[in-house]
């Protein structure tokens, strides 16, 4: 739908064009004249806090298929930008994403980034740092697009946790408002938006996850992993206002795993991408491991056969958060996602989805999209 064109053609995306016509962040004037800067969230398991672990984590593998891949190769045009946000989402620490440590930590670092200080990184490409003047848009990805729902659902006056993060005992005022002030929008990648079937199965599953578990995974029900079981009880969705602060654009993948690694997916209902269930990455209203089909539709089934019409479409009206949009399904798996290890994945069109891209992985659906 859109090419690389010249700096001043291409400023004007879909997307800009969109957030710019309901008055939010710029004046056109200024969007046309400015770059992008994308702002990095990671996901679980990685101590983004420390070395260069945060960066590595967008080109960083656990298949030799997406060996050499790096999503900002398929995501940055002529004139691009980008910053790296680091917080300590492992296991080890358990920090859920209501917490200072997480929610606290993404939010100045995203203030200091807006702010021209750069992200503290040496990035590969030469001339990639954020200025003040840019337009912001953030990526998130698994555990990330979860805490980015949390900072930018708590960033409008009157939500339950405006501008509050938390401690082991204690509140923490933190400017979730000043963070997404300014953000023409948030991309959530293969998000546990409401959670993974996975984490469910270690905190709550029956003898054979706990075999399963203890046999290949060796991991305990730690606040981390809790927080992200699919139960609304632990969903972001339950603890935010009724808007949120900056547009939420949904890319869910439904790929399984190469090689032996597939068959994770035998384990999760519906389709997903290895990890989280397509219809939680999604932000489906209802359930966030309900058996969602390819194009984002729930059948009746016999015998593990959809048959009929329809009964139930996540589409915009079906969300089951404000202010989110679908803009993708897409073949690629929960690896390739944070990577862009697969180029051309094919992908599913789905009700009120958006064009822009089609054909390419989300990195590049997201450049093409913006620019």
């Amino acid at each position: 739908m859109f090419s690389i064109r010249s700096r001043k053609q291409r400023k004007s995306s879909w997307l800009t064009r969109c957030v710019l016509g309901v008055g939010l962040a710029f004046g056109a004037a200024q969007a046309m004249a400015a770059d992008n800067c994308y702002i990095m969230v990671h996901g679980h398991g990685t101590q983004g806090n420390v070395g260069s672990n945060a960066l590595n984590y967008w080109s960083s593998y656990n298949f030799s298929e997406y060996a050499g891949s790096s999503f900002f190769n398929d995501l940055l045009g002529p004139g691009d930008n980008y910053a790296i946000v680091g917080y300590d989402s492992t296991d080890s620490s358990g920090y859920p994403y209501w917490r200072n440590e997480t929610a606290g930590e993404i939010t100045r670092q995203i203030i200091a980034i807006k702010q021209g200080n750069g992200d503290g990184y040496n990035h590969p490409q030469s001339g990639t740092q954020c200025s003040a003047n840019d337009n912001f848009w953030i990526i998130s990805h698994s555990q990330g697009a979860q805490q980015m729902m949390f900072i930018a659902g708590n960033a409008v006056s009157g939500s339950p946790n405006y501008n509050t993060a938390y401690t082991a005992s204690s509140s923490v005022s933190v400017s979730y408002s000043s963070a997404m002030s300014g953000i023409l929008g948030i991309f959530a990648i293969g998000g546990a938006v409401t959670g993974t079937e996975g984490a469910d199965r270690i905190c709550n599953g029956n003898w054979l996850d706990a075999l399963i578990n203890f046999a290949f995974l060796g991991r305990d029900c730690n606040p981390s992993i809790e927080w992200l079981q699919t139960n609304d009880v632990y969903a972001a969705r339950t603890y935010i206002g009724t808007n949120l602060g900056a547009p939420y654009y949904v890319l869910g993948g439904y790929k399984g795993f190469p090689g032996l690694e597939s068959a994770s997916s035998s384990m999760i209902a519906g389709e997903d991408d290895g990890y989280i269930n397509l219809a939680s990455q999604m932000s489906c209203a209802g359930s966030g491991k309900r058996p969602i089909e390819e194009d984002l539709n729930e059948y009746r089934r016999i015998f593990g056969i959809s048959y009929g019409s329809p009964i139930f479409r996540c589409n915009n009206s079906n969300k089951g958060t404000p202010r989110t949009y679908n803009l993708a399904s897409i073949y690629t798996d929960h690896d390739a996602e944070r990577n862009a290890g697969i180029s051309n994945p094919s992908y599913t069109s789905i009700e009120n989805g958006i064009t822009c891209g089609n054909g390419q992985n989300m990195a590049g659906r997201i450049g093409t999209c913006t620019n």
